[in-house]
């Protein structure tokens, strides 16, 4: 089978779209798949992940990397509570958040915290997407690190299956987009898509707040200015 068969067949068993994910990242979760499976060659283990549902989730897992964290990266979590956050609350309307890619949930969860000591929650509207629904389950839980969020603080956030590559941004407008660390897994091409895509879903004014190690070319292109390192504001 030629490389494109190969990619096509692994992600119709995954369910996942394989050729949107850098071919060096894709490369390397195959090659450990077969190794965990004992799958003896790339069709064999597509055809141990189609017909295992355990194999298939562990192979989706690794695809769709999950590295998060209550407050991971603190840096950006005090530009949030220092000034971005505030800012949008100033406007009096209401603060609707999404985390895209919110893995298991952490970062949903810690920005929460922070709206509460602005004394801001109860107003905000959060929704957490992920591709994986055993991220949402552990999300939906809101046990992290010995920490247990009450079930006051649990039913302000909302939660919902979505894969970004295939579907798209969350339904509305957002004033606060947070997708950090997700497109540096996928290709170029994907990765301006999802661009695109996360600042077509901003109102206005809206944020979108990138992980420490990703940026955008050219954010004018999109609508967007720069106005912190990794931190984009829709325009007009």
């Amino acid at each position: 089978m030629s490389d494109l068969a190969v990619t096509a067949t692994l992600s119709r068993a995954a369910g996942l779209s394989l050729d949107a994910y850098r071919p060096d990242h894709v490369a390397e979760r195959v090659r450990r798949a077969l190794d965990r499976e004992g799958a003896p060659d790339d069709r064999g283990l597509a055809d141990v992940i189609a017909r295992d549902a355990d194999a298939r989730a562990r192979f989706r897992r690794s695809v769709a990397v999950s590295v998060t964290g209550l407050f991971r990266d603190a840096g950006q979590f005090d530009l949030l509570e220092r000034k971005l956050l505030p800012e949008l609350l100033a406007s009096g309307r209401r603060l609707r958040v999404w985390s895209a890619g919110c893995a298991d949930g952490s970062e949903l969860y810690s920005v929460a915290v922070l709206l509460q000591r602005l004394g801001a929650l109860d107003d905000t509207f959060l929704l957490g997407s992920d591709l994986l629904e055993e991220n949402l389950a552990l999300a939906r839980g809101g046990v992290y690190e010995g920490v247990t969020f009450s079930p006051s603080v649990r039913a302000r956030l909302r939660w919902e299956q979505r894969d970004l590559v295939r579907e798209g941004p969350a339904a509305g407008k957002w004033r606060l987009v947070l997708c950090r660390n997700v497109a540096i897994y996928l290709d170029a091409r994907s990765k301006r898509k999802l661009h695109a895509a996360l600042a077509g879903s901003l109102t206005h004014d809206g944020v979108l707040m990138l992980g420490r190690s990703e940026r955008i070319d050219d954010p004018r292109a999109l609508g967007l200015r720069s106005v912190e390192p990794h931190v984009y504001r829709r325009l007009g």
